[in-house]
């Protein structure tokens, strides 16, 4: 299990006055929330890259020239559910119970984030663009 955290966006906090319409929660559209994030964090719209600590956005742009993605929060929550993740089986999925950054926006400072959970899925909560969490791509076959 890789145990290396990252920073979604470390200067995005408290600058995503777009989040209502930039991303989306919804199943299905965390390939395209990677691909907005991808180019606002090329074009430092939310501020400077790489702030204090490697950013998701800058790591994984080879990944997802081949198909990956980071999920939306919808997406993880379809994931946790349809495996049964709780907190007595997730390292059987090489997760950790730190967390998990999502691709979905919450608020101007806040990014939907995953955890395990006991009741067979993934409980959603919130953190800042410069916490440092696991990331977890995503494709589709």
């Amino acid at each position: 299990m890789d145990t290396t955290v990252f920073g979604w966006y470390m200067a995005a906090d408290d600058q995503m006055n777009d989040y209502a319409t930039a991303t989306s929660i919804d199943f299905g559209t965390g390939k395209t929330n990677t691909a907005t994030m991808i180019a606002k964090w090329n074009a430092s719209e939310y501020g400077e890259q790489n702030y204090f600590e490697e950013d998701i956005w800058g790591l994984i742009q080879e990944e997802v020239a081949e198909g990956w993605f980071v999920p939306s929060i919808c997406e993880w929550s379809a994931f946790g559910r349809n495996l049964n993740i709780t907190f007595d089986n997730y390292s059987d999925y090489s997760l950790d119970q730190m967390g998990y950054w999502s691709s979905s926006q919450a608020s101007e400072r806040y990014v939907y984030t995953v955890t395990p959970d006991n009741t067979g899925g993934v409980y959603q909560y919130t953190s800042t663009p410069d916490d440092m969490l696991f990331v977890r791509l995503s494709a589709t076959f």
